[in-house]
């Protein structure tokens, strides 16, 4: 018993031991990211170079490859995009690439499963496109996936060495948000200020249907007299250059803020000093722009 006791110590022992001791060559990688109303993820095993050349090497030209190391590359998408022009349903997707010299095949294929290329089956493929390979200014150590946005929609960067490939990504954000304010806002059926705002907000940021901005805020401004409605507001005139507007406004908002109850004297004075300010600034870009239509 006592034997069999010490062996079995000494096997966990070193199982512990050897894993603890000895990392992963290529260690799991994963980046997620928020896209307007879509996450996006990817998980991957991202292998070193380590003195190797990698393009045209280790990973050769015009051969299928995982994109990584181990198990499949994976993409996740929680609600339908677009990519090269094709729809794709949300739902999870191992990506191989075609690396070559001048141009690389993206695939995206239905069988999250794999490990390696041995059991790819092309009749599994979602899709297939072309990506243009470029040079980076710096050196990638290990494989990298990257997701930059590109407000509400994404781009996709995936580099090693010093190549890089990268695929847009559209997500369906600005058509939802659209439909949203047409069908819910437009209408007049909400009687929320905060989501008249919001969509202020989004065409002022986006910059777009300013005039519907200006209405939005409007409703905004006429269930619940916010302080930030009225700067909001004013900051929409001032990017349409309504600058008289937005000066007959300020002195609106101006004597309504000195009237707030739930504001001490010094808050009213701090409000009242950066209305000013802004009154002046827009007669100085009115008097500008009469000058130079003269």
């Amino acid at each position: 018993m006592k034997t069999l006791l010490t062996i079995v110590f000494l096997i966990t022992a070193c199982t512990s031991f050897s894993q603890s001791v000895f990392p992963s060559l290529s260690p799991k990688g994963r980046i997620e990211q928020t896209v307007g109303l879509t996450n996006i993820a990817v998980d991957y095993e991202r292998p070193a170079a380590r003195g190797r050349k990698v393009f045209g090497e280790l990973v050769k030209y015009d051969k299928l490859w995982r994109t990584g190391a181990g198990n499949c590359t994976k993409i996740t998408f929680s609600k339908p995009v677009v990519i090269d022009n094709k729809k794709i349903d949300k739902g999870t997707y191992s990506v191989f690439t075609i690396p070559g010299a001048n141009e690389w095949t993206v695939i995206f294929n239905t069988d999250t499963t794999l490990y390696g290329t041995a059991r790819y089956d092309e009749k599994k493929d979602l899709f297939r496109f072309k990506v243009k390979p470029k040079p980076t200014s710096r050196y990638y150590e290990s494989l990298t996936v990257d997701i930059d946005v590109i407000p509400n929609n994404a781009v996709v960067y995936i580099t090693w060495e010093k190549t890089q490939v990268s695929f847009p990504v559209e997500t369906e954000t600005d058509k939802m948000v659209d439909i949203f304010i047409q069908q819910k806002l437009l209408t007049g059926m909400s009687k929320d200020p905060d989501e008249y705002a919001a969509a202020s907000e989004y065409y002022f940021y986006m910059d777009k249907e300013l005039d519907r901005a200006l209405i939005l805020m409007d409703r905004a401004i006429g269930i619940r007299k916010d302080a930030w409605y009225y700067r909001q507001k004013l900051d929409i005139l001032e990017k349409q250059m309504k600058y008289q507007e937005a000066i007959d406004f300020a002195n609106i908002a101006m004597s309504i803020d000195k009237q707030r109850t739930e504001w001490d004297l010094k808050t009213k004075q701090l409000s009242e000093n950066e209305y000013r300010e802004r009154i002046e600034f827009f007669k100085n870009k009115l008097n500008g722009k009469r000058k130079s239509i003269k």
